[in-house]
């Protein structure tokens, strides 16, 4: 048994033991949590939230416009650095969150540029079909794993086994929730996929370099069920290789695998949230909040070991706490197509059950404004920024992930107002830095990443 201080590794000499312990870690620190918080929207007590008039709203808007028509008009010229200085103050502004010096952030700001830019390319490099599409979706957590490198205060790079690791998504997202493909073909994918993962290949040698050349589907020796799916099948396995490329096998770093299998069998579990009609079933909500906890925090404490080998079990329940909220944000953001598809999450499963949206939003916004998501870490960067607040750079990347994922669930609710009582979508339009009808036309990701990939400011 391992010592159950906060500081110590989450190390196991078998996946069994990992497994058992990460479950009952990830009930901790999100159902637990989420089972405790109020239905309702958070009070004014809370320093954190923020109620806007429209009047308010409106100036914030006029602000943003007159942002962007200055970065278009002076990007090049000896007025950018006043440009950046003034968009980093209307960030914090605006998601209310604490100051931090410029310099420190000029360098952040150029480096996700830099590593957007070579993920995309990396992507089409290795895959001239992907859809741009695809590669937005994988890029999403490229962005956490970034913001993870400054907390840990190592270098802001995109190394193989981040790309590897966010390419898995669009890859292995057909062939886990299409629902064109057999159950035969997902059940064998999961058992090939999950020795894959944990043990590696047969003729695995850790000397060899993978290149990043589509591997020949020829050498693949798949059942007769995923053959059709052969293709898919090459590219989800050439991923696992750029991770190797970074993370040796049957070294200190077994976790990393571990935590990967881990991903891949709360990301099959998942199917049991799908309801079909052929055969009357249907899950409850039990199961459907289950398998969003498991399966979100599982894909972040992944993250984390991709990017530092090894994490401890205060680490782990952060990344739990934080993969469950974004998990939840999806969830919210895919709420009409998971309607049509019969994909139950928390928020399709309260509406199948004849609910309104209320008290599973009120309690996501609870959920982001909880305790975990401002703590500190032993190793945390020690940078203070405000003389004041003592705010460290790692405490302001967490920080604004955390007020930044409010806005998203924000916008996102704010296209479903058919889901909400009048007054709970009034109430939810007043937390918002933009009027309701403007932040719904935004597309706040898009923008940001458009901003970051061209460097508009």
């Amino acid at each position: 048994m391992v010592d159950l201080n906060a500081d110590s590794y989450f190390e196991f000499t078998s996946y069994e033991e990992f497994r058992k312990e990460r479950l009952a870690l990830n009930y901790d620190s999100t159902l637990k949590l989420w089972y405790s918080l109020p239905s309702g929207l958070p009070s004014v007590e809370n320093h954190l939230v923020r109620r806007q008039t429209s009047k308010q709203q409106r100036s914030r808007l006029r602000k943003l416009k007159f942002f962007a028509f200055y970065c278009t008009l002076f990007k090049k010229t000896f007025l950018k650095k006043k440009i950046q200085s003034n968009g980093f103050r209307l960030w914090n502004e605006t998601l209310n969150v604490p100051t931090l010096k410029d310099e420190s952030l000029y360098g952040i700001y150029q480096s996700m540029g830099r590593i957007t830019s070579e993920f995309l390319s990396k992507g089409q490099r290795y895959d001239p079909t992907i859809s741009f599409e695809e590669l937005f979706k994988a890029g999403r957590t490229v962005w956490f794993m970034i913001a993870f490198q400054m907390q840990l205060n190592l270098p802001l790079i995109l190394t193989d086994s981040i790309f590897g690791y966010n390419m898995l998504y669009p890859y292995t997202d057909d062939l886990v929730d299409c629902n064109s493909i057999s159950r035969e073909a997902k059940k064998d994918f999961a058992k090939v996929f999950h020795e894959r993962l944990l043990n590696g290949e047969s003729t695995y040698d850790p000397t060899v370099h993978f290149d990043g050349k589509q591997s020949n589907v020829e050498d693949l020796n798949l059942p007769s069920s995923l053959q059709p799916h052969a293709n898919r099948v090459v590219k989800i396995f050439d991923m696992v290789k750029f991770i190797e490329n970074d993370w040796k096998r049957g070294s200190e770093y077994d976790g990393v695998y571990m935590s990967l299998a881990t991903i891949h069998e709360s990301q099959m579990k998942s199917t049991l949230q799908h309801a079909t009609t052929d055969d009357g079933y249907a899950p409850t909500m039990t199961q459907v909040e289950q398998v969003s906890a498991e399966k979100g925090g599982a894909s972040l404490i992944a993250a984390g070991f991709l990017i530092e080998g090894r994490l401890t079990r205060a680490k782990m329940a952060y990344l739990e706490y934080l993969g469950f909220g974004l998990q939840l944000l999806d969830d919210l953001q895919d709420v009409k197509e998971d309607m049509k598809n019969n994909h139950r999450t928390i928020f399709t499963q309260t509406l199948a059950e004849g609910q309104m949206l209320d008290a599973p939003t009120a309690r996501l916004i609870q959920y982001c404004y909880c305790a975990p998501a401002f703590e500190t870490f032993s190793d945390d960067q020690r940078t203070v920024s405000d003389q004041k607040t003592g705010v460290t750079l790692a405490q302001y990347v967490r920080v604004s992930m955390m007020m930044f994922s409010v806005v998203l669930v924000l916008e996102a609710a704010s296209r479903l107002q058919e889901f909400y009582s009048k007054t709970f979508y009034l109430e939810l339009a007043s937390l918002s830095p933009l009027t309701f009808n403007d932040l719904k036309t935004v597309r706040v990701e898009d923008k940001l990443w458009a901003i970051v990939r061209n460097q508009w400011f």
